[in-house]
């Protein structure tokens, strides 16, 4: 009995109890079926992206502990057992049956999601009918399974159908990523008609997987066109795959999200899994990334208005333009005290002139010695004539901006900002759906948040002309690659009278929405068609053939522009100058009336007129003899 404990006591301590990163071990001196290295290639092309992994482990046997003893010695980054980490894409699973095996897979892995990578060691034999291999279990994850009876990987989630296949070869469990060949598979598609992204407009209707559709005919040159279809084009070229395309089939284009499911439009096709790749100017944003896949951005897009022109202007006031308020109030102010200065001198001095002890006869003469030299200046000479040369310059360049403003064109301020369209009370629209405001605008700007009671919808083509034409309508669109691309179709006429708005109102990235098992090779694309020159080419392609020229003109500044030459002078802008006119006249003629009131004041003002012309002819009668006299003398 003592020989029989000896040699049990020699057993136990010849297992080794070390302490793992996540798992305390019983280090048993068995051989594993799987070698040292054999299993150092499967992890290595099992999981090739992977720096973390979640571990499963199932069943109590020897082998069991010794092959997961192996893989803690293989895999060199960090792992949890028995636990779920979102954070890390590759999943190892270990049990002693494939039942134990397949319940864990479906209760712990992520398998929809395209980048999972699931090692799968069962330390027992399978055979080519196993429910293990049951392919729709692994949906989009890449996997490969391990067991005494072989290999299995399965076949690329790019592919249909995908199959179990058993390998010989180690190197064959690796799967492969990035610009692949799709073997000529048809990929379901949506977009719609949408420039400068997509020209796609004439559609039949048709039936494809028990799903009816419009699908476009695509096979006219001037429609298969615009820059992302350009760029899909280059990607089913390279990536070997045919194509049906359609048009969305709700009455949203992209969508809206309906609580945890997706309602309508492209996204909508894309969650039901109807379609496999959608794409015309999809924006890289939240709420549909958190339903579908979308890939790397391809361009980065400016949101922007057109708004109406700045339209010419004449004003009675245009005689006050050459100067500001400023400049008019330092005038007035430095002539009250030259007046003041020069009056008190006067009263001081009893050489200078008696007229300039008037304040109100010194302001008459100072404004009028801008134009002429007065005489009789004793005691002033040198403060009048510097007066003078003052009154020149400033005449001088009075005239001269006077004379430029009102013989060329002057135009209402421009609106260039969003507080500046705010304050002009715009209206704009687009045809319905209503647009989620949040994605356009940032509504926390106290102006910003404005454009939503701004909204107007646009019935049709028709509606929105007459909108223009009332002049107070601002028409939404995008700026790509400089030039503006309105969201509904503007006819040329009423783009004339437009200019865009310098500010944008926000911004969004271009990018393709896609199924998950295509997110890797079409984000490898977008990066290869971007280094390689190929989305440049597209944008400047497409937009040089298909820009019209009213679309560039809106981005010329007309009220900059003079090329009629000076204009012909008109009633409006030169009243002012006779508003004063007639004002100096009223003045004039009630002094007039004072001064005779004053001098006959108990005759009437006519009669005094009539005795003043008769005295005026009278005196010149008699001027007419005295020199008649004189000439008679001398002769």
């Amino acid at each position: 009995m003592y020989k029989f404990y000896c040699v049990f006591l020699a057993i136990v301590s010849a297992a080794i109890v070390s302490a793992g990163k996540e798992k305390i071990m019983l280090n048993l001196k068995k051989e594993s079926w799987i070698s040292d290295n054999d299993f150092k290639a499967i992890i290595k092309l099992s999981f090739p992206f992977s720096l973390c992994c979640n571990a499963y482990v199932k069943g109590k046997t020897l082998g069991v502990d010794v092959l997961f003893n192996q893989f803690i010695k293989n895999f060199k980054y960090e792992y949890t057992v028995q636990s779920l980490s979102y954070d890390c894409h590759a999943y190892f699973g270990l049990a002693s049956s494939e039942n134990d095996m397949m319940n864990k897979v479906k209760e712990r892995v992520p398998t929809s999601i395209s980048t999972t990578e699931l090692l799968l060691i069962i330390d027992d034999k399978i055979t080519s009918n196993s429910s293990i291999l049951d392919v729709s279990i692994y949906k989009n994850s890449n996997v490969n399974i391990i067991s005494r009876s072989g290999y299995w990987t399965l076949s690329e989630n790019y592919l249909f159908p995908r199959v179990f296949k058993k390998v010989k070869r180690l190197k064959e469990l690796r799967h492969k990523r990035g610009i692949v060949d799709l073997q000529g598979r048809q990929l379901q598609v949506a977009a719609f008609y949408n420039p400068p992204f997509c020209y796609l407009s004439t559609t039949i209707n048709q039936t494809i997987n028990k799903i009816d559709g419009e699908f476009f005919l695509a096979n006219d040159d001037r429609e298969l066109d615009g820059i992302e279809t350009k760029l899909f084009l280059l990607m089913s070229k390279r990536l070997n795959f045919t194509w049906k395309i359609r048009k969305p089939n709700h009455y949203f284009r992209y969508g809206r999200p309906n609580g945890s499911n997706w309602e309508g439009g492209m996204i909508g096709q894309l969650f039901r899994n109807e379609i496999d790749f959608a794409f015309s100017g999809i924006w890289l944003k939240h709420d549909q990334y958190q339903y579908v896949n979308l890939t790397e951005p391809w361009y980065q897009l400016l949101i922007h208005y057109l708004v109406p022109r700045p339209r010419p202007q004449t004003s009675i006031w245009a005689l006050t333009r050459p100067f500001t308020i400023e400049v008019w109030l330092l005038l007035i102010v430095v002539i009250i005290i030259q007046s003041i200065n020069i009056t008190i001198k006067a009263r001081i001095n009893q050489r200078v002139p008696k007229k300039f002890k008037s304040f109100i006869l010194t302001i008459t003469e100072l404004l009028n010695i801008g134009s002429w030299s007065p005489l009789g200046t004793y005691g002033l000479r040198l403060q009048i004539h510097l007066w003078h040369v003052y009154g020149i310059l400033i005449v001088t360049a009075y005239s001269s901006s006077l004379a430029s403003r009102l013989t060329t064109p002057d135009y209402e301020p421009r609106i260039d900002t969003i507080q500046q369209f705010i304050d002009k009370n715009l209206t704009w629209g687009r045809e319905a759906p209503v647009p989620n405001f949040d994605d356009y605008f940032n509504l926390r700007d106290p102006y910003a948040g404005k454009f939503p009671d701004k909204f107007t919808i646009d019935i049709d083509e028709e509606d929105r002309h007459v909108k223009i034409k009332k002049g107070n309508y601002a028409i939404i669109g995008r700026i790509v690659q400089g030039i503006f691309f309105p969201e509904n179709h503007i006819r040329d006429a009423d783009l004339k009278n437009y200019r865009v708005m310098k500010q944008e109102v926000g911004d969004y990235y271009a990018t393709f929405a896609v199924q998950p098992w295509l997110l890797h090779s079409i984000n490898k694309m977008v990066l290869w068609l971007r280094e390689c020159g190929f989305t440049k080419y597209h944008l400047t392609n497409v937009i040089h053939r298909r820009t019209s020229l009213s679309l560039r003109n809106v981005l010329e500044e007309h009220d900059i522009k003079n090329n009629e030459g000076a204009r012909v002078l008109i009633l409006k802008p030169l009243i002012a100058g006779f508003g004063f006119f007639l004002i100096g006249l009223f003045i004039s003629t009630l002094v007039l009336i004072y001064e005779l009131r004053k001098k006959y004041p108990t005759i009437s003002i006519f009669k005094t007129i009539k005795i003043m012309l008769n005295k005026k002819k009278f005196k010149k009668q008699k001027q007419y003899k005295h020199k008649s006299n004189i000439i008679i003398k001398k002769i």
